[in-house]
């Protein structure tokens, strides 16, 4: 079964630069998630006597017109004079495509079918074709980035895009205010953290990635019906399980950036007066590794707006 952590990755990590062969969104199938108001998506603030920052976790591609602003994300965001998001700068292909070229490909790698076990061969290809992404385009990528080419080609498939995601409206919303955007991390930062993994954990998301659609749509519409309506607990329960299973992975995309956010969020509000809007993956706002956890660590509250 597609393993809860690896859907979280595809869903809460920046793939748009990975998502080069994925279909149009005039090609996919209309999601099931309904476009309707809800509670509202979880905030934080955190303050000293002239720094306030907000936290908000984001999904990075939604369905089209799927609504989730309310009142509290509308004021925080409103007052903030800067938006900091995980990377920026991704829409950029000319930044972008290098970064891949030069991380994501390896000459002489073998076939893609080649690197899964015999009895998953059958799988891939459905996926493949499911993606709608040629096999000989996928083949001479490392395995991290064929998996999530094929995984984000699927997901659009399911009738979700990047285009709808949070921060397509973030960096909108900030260009009109006229805010200051910036990044936590590079592009190249952000593959490298897939690119470092041992080969044979790559492989093994591969092979986790190739349940059935109808798997990955449950999955996924879950995630996403939780993450609208605030239950931070229903999604820290996801990760809980599954970094038990994926300890390697969940320290290296999700502890340990998340202790490097909170070092940052220190550092800002000891040096930096003004209001922030912080936005990263839901994922890193949930459970006992969480940004907010690292923060309490240091000293640093971290309180619930909504």
């Amino acid at each position: 079964m597609l393993s809860h952590l690896f859907a979280t990755v595809v869903f809460s990590l920046l793939v748009s630069g990975c998502a080069e062969g994925a279909p149009s969104r005039a090609n996919a199938e209309p999601a099931t998630v309904a476009a309707r108001a809800h509670s509202g998506p979880a905030l934080w603030v955190v303050k000293d006597p002239d720094t306030t920052i907000y936290l908000f976790g984001t999904v990075h591609m939604l369905p089209q017109g799927f609504a989730w602003r309310n009142a509290a994300f509308d004021k925080a965001f409103d007052s903030a004079d800067t938006l900091v998001m995980e990377v920026v700068g991704v829409e950029n292909s000319a930044e972008t495509q290098p970064a891949i070229m030069k991380i994501g490909f390896t000459p002489g790698l073998p076939k893609l079918a080649e690197r899964v076990p015999a009895d998953a061969r059958d799988d891939l290809a459905a996926a493949i074709k499911h993606a709608g992404v040629p096999a000989t385009a996928l083949d001479p990528m490392e395995t991290w980035l064929a998996t999530m080419t094929l995984s984000t080609a699927r997901i659009v498939r399911l009738g979700y895009g990047i285009d709808s995601g949070v921060e397509s409206e973030l960096k909108a919303r900030a260009t009109t205010q006229r805010k200051r955007v910036e990044g936590l991390e590079t592009v190249e930062e952000q593959l490298s953290f897939f690119d470092t993994l041992p080969e044979d954990e790559q492989r093994k998301l591969l092979v986790l990635s190739l349940d059935d659609m109808d798997a990955i749509q449950k999955i996924i519409d879950t995630a996403v019906k939780d993450w609208a309506a605030g239950d931070v607990d229903k999604v820290a329960a996801v990760l809980e399980e599954d970094i038990k299973s994926s300890p390697q992975l969940a320290k290296r995309l999700l502890a340990d950036r998340n202790a490097n956010w909170a070092e940052w969020i220190d550092k800002r509000l000891k040096t930096t007066p003004g209001t922030v809007f912080v936005a990263v993956g839901t994922g890193h706002l949930a459970g006992a590794e969480s940004v907010q956890a690292k923060l309490k660590a240091k000293g640093i509250a971290a309180e619930r707006l909504n």
